[in-house]
């Protein structure tokens, strides 16, 4: 059973992961012309992680969700992406970042042959890689 201290080392290890990974989710969400952009990662109280956001053009900082503590870049880049794209899907644009040619469904944030990419739903084809 993990003591307090391994539990602390892994939400400060999460949050050093995550903070890795906003900068590449960030690069890939501007690329693709996304309304939302991540502006950080925080640790709350609780030891909760939280990504606050931005919105393209807008001062406004909005904080999102609560994050599943991983020391692994690519699954904390798809954790994050996953999250920040609902986010997107509320804005209006529920087919972001766009699929492959043909299909009006968005891809998916996942973990393929362990590097993290958008993932067509369907046939589970790599769109593209996510940063």
């Amino acid at each position: 059973m993990p003591n307090g201290d391994e539990d602390d080392e892994l939400v400060l290890g999460a949050l050093a992961c995550y903070e890795r990974a906003v900068h590449r989710v960030a690069q890939d969400f501007a690329r693709r012309g996304a309304v939302i952009q991540p502006m950080g990662v925080y640790l709350d109280s609780l030891d909760a992680l939280h990504v606050c956001f931005g919105k393209r053009g807008q001062a406004h900082v909005g904080i999102l969700g609560s994050l599943r503590p991983t020391g692994e870049l690519e699954l904390a880049v798809v954790e994050l992406a996953d999250l920040l794209q609902e986010k997107e899907f509320d804005e209006g644009d529920t087919a972001w970042p766009g699929c492959l040619p043909g299909h009006s469904h968005p891809p998916i944030a996942a973990l393929v042959n362990g590097f993290a990419c958008w993932q067509c739903p369907q046939n589970h084809a790599s769109v593209f890689p996510i940063g």
